[in-house]
């Protein structure tokens, strides 16, 4: 494989794992609560709509299969948004958002890979806080 392909390649594998991560996320934190578990919170009801009627992710390696995932996720994120239990974890959604907006408006599958590159630090660190909120859920 040439270096130029290799090198996209893992920029593909290292959005694919991004994508997958954050759409796996919310359905582990409310996967299986016991009766009468789940928070009436608004935030924890968008997180059980969610964990009902997760969105697939991306079935291909194209602009068009991420492109897809992200219009159809962006709904549901910006209904936890909206519902957030705190400021911090507002802001981590609306992060969140942003990306999602960016994957929907993207053109190449290079500027794709830029961007997450570009925001991968945060998505990590972010991961904490956004998990926390989901188990205070159950």
């Amino acid at each position: 494989m040439k270096r130029g392909n290799r090198g996209a390649s893992r920029a593909r594998m290292l959005i694919a794992g991004a994508m997958m991560a954050g759409a796996l996320v919310v359905p582990m934190g409310v996967a299986a609560p016991d009766a009468g578990a789940l928070s009436s919170s608004p935030f924890c009801k968008s997180l059980l709509v969610w964990a009902q009627h997760p969105v697939a992710p991306p079935s291909s390696m194209t602009i068009k299969s991420y492109r897809a995932y992200a219009l159809a996720a962006l709904p549901l994120y910006q209904k936890m948004e909206a519902t957030a239990p705190n400021a911090k974890v507002k802001q981590i959604l609306m992060f969140i958002d942003t990306a999602l907006k960016a994957y929907a408006n993207t053109t190449s599958l290079a500027k794709l890979a830029a961007y997450q590159k570009a925001n991968h630090t945060q998505f990590v660190k972010d991961t904490g806080a956004l998990v926390a909120a989901i188990k205070s859920c159950i």
